[in-house]
C-alpha cells in the first residue's frame, strides 16, 4: 500500500468516526436541545455585538461624536447592548425552555410551564448575591449557570410530570387544556424550583457566603496564579476559550475576568496581552474564522455555505462570529473544533515567537477587539511587522481549516441527504395509505428539514430555478404526438427534489397559484416553440391537483393562450384519480369550464376501481392514462395483461383514448399495441428532456 492510498485510508476512518461522532450529537436530546437553544440566541447576540461594535469603533474622532456631539447615539447603543448582553443569562433561560420542549414534542400551551420552571430555577442562584453583582448575573456572568440549570430543571419538570402522584392527573378529568396543564405542572413546578433554591442554600452554607460564580472566579485566579505570565498563561487561556466555544459556552465571558486581571499591559520577555489576544488570535472572532469564512470563499462549493460566509462577511471584519459559530455550526461540531482550537493556539505561539525574537515590541499597544485585521496589526504593533504576522497567520489558519471544511461539507451532505430520504419514506407511505402528511407542524428533524425546504421552495419559484422537462408521447406509429410536462427541482445541495414532495410542500406553504402559474406559462412557452418546428399538431400535457381548481386558474391559462397564440386543444390537462375523489361542486364546475374552454382532460393513475369507471362514463375526460404499476408489470403478471385489456376495450367502446406510461421495452410495447392502445409514454421512445432536446428532434 502506497503513501497516498494510507492518506486516503486515513481520511476515510478520520470522516467516519467524524460522521459517527456527529449522529451521536444530531440524536443526543440534550446535544441537541444545546445547540437549538443557543442558535434562537443569535438575532440578539448579534444585535447586542453590532450595537458594541459600534461603541467599540477603533475611531477617536468618532468616539467622540456620538459620546459627546450627539450623545443620545452612545446611550442609545448602551441601551441595546444592555437589553441584549445584559439579559444574555435570563434569555438563555428562556431558549433552554423553549428547545427543550420542542425535544419533547410538547405542545406550546405546556411550553410556557418549562419557560416558567426554568426561569424561576435560575433566579434562585440569585440568593445570597450581593446587589451590585445581580446585574452582571443577568448578563454575561451567570451564561454558565444559565445553561446547565436551563437544561436540568427542564429535565426534573419533564420527568417529575410522568409521575402519577405528583402530575395530579386524576383530578383534571373534564378542565380545559390550558388548566390541564396548569394543575398537573404545579408539583412538578414547585418541587424542581424548590430543589435548585435548596442547592444555592446548601453552597453557600458550605462555602461560607460564596456563590458559584464567585467559586468559579476564584479557582480560575488560582489556577493562572500557579501558571504564571508568558506563553504557558497565553496558551492556557486560549485553549479554555475556546474548549468552552465549542462546548456550547460562551468562552470569552466565561474568561472575562482572567482576561481583564491576568493579561494587562505590562512589559515584559513574553507577556500576553490581552491587546495581543484581540490583535493575533480574535481575527474574525474566537477561532480566528476570518480563516474559516476566506476557505468558504475559496473552497466551499455548497451554496449554503457559501451564502453564509456573504452573510458573515459584514460583521466578521470587525470580529463578530456568531453567524458562522451558530449557522454552520461550530459549536457542538467535532470536525470544524479541530481547526478552530489550533489556529488559535498557532496564533498565540507565533506571536509569543515574534516577541521573543525581537520581531514584535513586548508591549502591544491597545487595540479594541472590534479593529479589523490589519489596523488592529499596525496599530497595536507600532509597524508593518503586526501587519506580516497577520497574514502570516491567516495564511496558515486558512491552510488548516481548508480540509476540515471540504470534510465537513461531505458529511453535513450525506446527513441531509439521509434526512430528506427517510422524509420521502414517509412521503411515499402516506401516498400508498391515501394520507396527506403532516411534516410541516413536526418538531423533529423531518419538520425542520421541511420547513427549511419550503423557504427555498418559495425563493425558487421567484428566482425561477425550477424547470420543465417533456417526456415524449408517441401513437401507434411511433410518430410523436405530444409531450407530458414534468416537474423537476434541482437542489444546490440535494439534487434533484422528488416532484410529489415539491406539490406537498406547495400545497402546504400556500404557494401552488405561484408554482403553477410558473408551470403553465413554461408549458405554454413551450407548445409555442415546438409548433414553429413540427409539421403536424403536438400537445402538451401537465399535471394539476384538486388544489389548482381552487384558484383562478382557468382564468390564468386563458390570458397565456392568448399571449403566445396558442390554441386550447394543445394544452392537455392531468389529474389524478385520487384527487377527483372530493368531487365537490366547484370542482365539477371548473372542470366544466376548462373543459367548454377547448382542453382535453385525462385522469392519470387509472385503475379498476369504483370510482375510476364512474369517471370514465363521465362527460368530462377525453383520455385515461393507464396505472403504472399495472404496466411496470404487464410482461410478468397475467392478471396485469386481463386488467389492461378490460380497460382499453372499455375506453374504445366510451370513445375514450387510451395512454400508456412506463413502457419501458419493447415487449411491453408489442403487449399494449396487440390490445389496441393509442398512445404511449416511457423510456423505450424517449426520457424526460428539456426544451431544447426535445426541438432537435423537429430540426
Amino acid at each position: 500500500m502506497n503513501e497516498q492510498q494510507v492518506l486516503m485510508n486515513s481520511e476515510q476512518l478520520f470522516t467516519n468516526r467524524a460522521m459517527e461522532l456527529l449522529y451521536r450529537i444530531e440524536n443526543n436530546q440534550f446535544l441537541s436541545v444545546i445547540r437549538r437553544a443557543l442558535t434562537m440566541l443569535m438575532p440578539m447576540i448579534l444585535t447586542g455585538a453590532v450595537a458594541q461594535a459600534i461603541l467599540n469603533f477603533p475611531n477617536d474622532a468618532f468616539y467622540l461624536w456620538i459620546t459627546t456631539e450627539h450623545a443620545w447615539i452612545s446611550v442609545f447603543l448602551d441601551m441595546v447592548n444592555w437589553v441584549t448582553y445584559g439579559m444574555l443569562s435570563i434569555i438563555l433561560a428562556v431558549t433552554f425552555a423553549i428547545s427543550y420542549s420542542i425535544q419533547r414534542r410538547e405542545p406550546v400551551d405546556k411550553m410556557i410551564f418549562y419557560i416558567v420552571t426554568s426561569l424561576a430555577s435560575f433566579s434562585t442562584q440569585l440568593i445570597g448575591v450581593k446587589e451590585d453583582a445581580m446585574w452582571d448575573i443577568l448578563g454575561n456572568t451567570g451564561y454558565f449557570v444559565a445553561m446547565v440549570i436551563g437544561l436540568l430543571s427542564c429535565e426534573l419538570f419533564f420527568r417529575l410530570g410522568k409521575i402519577e402522584k405528583i402530575s395530579l392527573r386524576k383530578y383534571t378529568i373534564g378542565m380545559d387544556a390550558v388548566l390541564v396543564n396548569a394543575i398537573q405542572s404545579i408539583l412538578p413546578a414547585a418541587i424542581t424550583i424548590l430543589t435548585f433554591a435548596a442547592f444555592q442554600c446548601a453552597l453557600l452554607h458550605i462555602t461560607g457566603g460564596r456563590d458559584i460564580y464567585t467559586l468559579w472566579e476564584i479557582g480560575l485566579e488560582e489556577i493562572f496564579a500557579r501558571v504564571g505570565d508568558g506563553y504557558l498563561s497565553a496558551l492556557l487561556y486560549t485553549l479554555l476559550v475556546h474548549i468552552f466555544w465549542i462546548l456550547g459556552f460562551h468562552g470569552s465571558h466565561m474568561m472575562e475576568n482572567v482576561s481583564l486581571g491576568h493579561f494587562s499591559l505590562v512589559g515584559g520577555s513574553i507577556t500576553f496581552s490581552k491587546s495581543m489576544f484581540n490583535t493575533y488570535v480574535m481575527i474574525g472572532g474566537c477561532g480566528t474564522t476570518m480563516c474559516l469564512l476566506i476557505a468558504i470563499f475559496l473552497f466551499a462549493k455548497k451554496k449554503r455555505m457559501r451564502n453564509l460566509g456573504k452573510l458573515a462577511f459584514p460583521i466578521v471584519i470587525f470580529n463578530t462570529n456568531e453567524i458562522l459559530n451558530f449557522g454552520i455550526p461550530i459549536i457542538l461540531n467535532p470536525v470544524l473544533a479541530i481547526p478552530f482550537i489550533c489556529v488559535p493556539v498557532l496564533a498565540v505561539t507565533l506571536s509569543c515567537g515574534a516577541a521573543v525574537l525581537g520581531i514584535l515590541s513586548t508591549t502591544c499597544n491597545e487595540t479594541s477587539w472590534t479593529m479589523p485585521v490589519f489596523v488592529s496589526g499596525y496599530i497595536g504593533s507600532g509597524s508593518v511587522a503586526g501587519v506580516v504576522l497577520q497574514v502570516v497567520i491567516l495564511a496558515l489558519g486558512v491552510w488548516i481549516y481548508m480540509p476540515f471544511l471540504k470534510m465537513y461539507g461531505k458529511i453535513y451532505s450525506v446527513q441531509m441527504q439521509e434526512k430528506i430520504e427517510r422524509m420521502l419514506e414517509e412521503l411515499q407511505k402516506c401516498e400508498s395509505r391515501g394520507e396527506n402528511p403532516d411534516f410541516l407542524h413536526r418538531m423533529d428533524d423531518t419538520g425542520m428539514v421541511t420547513r427549511s425546504l419550503l423557504q427555498e421552495l418559495k425563493i425558487a419559484i421567484r428566482q425561477k430555478e425550477l424547470c420543465l422537462l417533456y417526456q415524449p408521447q408517441v401513437d401507434a406509429d411511433g410518430k410523436y404526438i405530444g409531450a407530458e410536462a414534468l416537474l423537476r427541482w434541482n437542489h444546490p445541495e440535494y439534487g434533484f427534489i422528488y416532484p410529489p414532495l415539491i406539490i406537498y410542500l406547495a400545497k402546504e406553504g400556500g404557494v401552488l397559484p405561484d408554482l403553477e402559474r410558473m408551470i403553465f406559462n413554461t408549458a405554454i412557452d413551450a407548445i409555442r416553440q415546438v409548433s414553429r418546428r413540427c409539421d403536424r399538431p403536438f400537445k402538451v400535457s401537465v399535471n394539476i391537483t384538486i388544489q389548482s381548481l381552487n384558484w383562478d386558474i382557468e382564468e390564468y391559462i386563458e390570458e397565456k393562450l392568448a399571449e403566445y397564440h396558442v390554441s386550447t386543444k394543445y394544452l392537455w390537462l392531468e389529474i389524478t384519480e385520487q384527487d377527483m375523489l372530493t368531487n365537490s361542486e366547484q370542482v365539477i364546475h371548473k372542470i366544466r369550464q376548462l373543459k367548454d374552454a377547448g382542453h382535453k382532460l385525462l385522469i392519470d393513475d387509472f385503475g379498476m376501481g369504483h370510482t375510476s369507471l364512474m369517471y370514465l362514463q363521465s362527460e368530462y375526460f377525453d383520455v385515461v392514462k393507464l396505472d403504472g404499476s399495472l404496466v411496470r408489470d404487464l410482461t410478468k403478471k397475467e392478471t396485469n395483461q386481463k386488467i389492461v385489456a378490460s380497460v382499453i376495450g372499455l375506453a374504445k367502446k366510451l370513445n375514450v383514448k387510451v395512454v400508456a406510461e412506463y413502457v419501458e421495452n419493447e415487449e411491453i410495447y408489442q403487449l399494449l399495441s396487440a390490445m389496441g392502445c393509442d398512445w404511449y409514454q416511457g423510456y423505450f421512445f424517449g426520457k424526460p428532456m428539456p426544451l431544447e432536446k426535445l426541438l432537435e428532434k423537429f430540426s
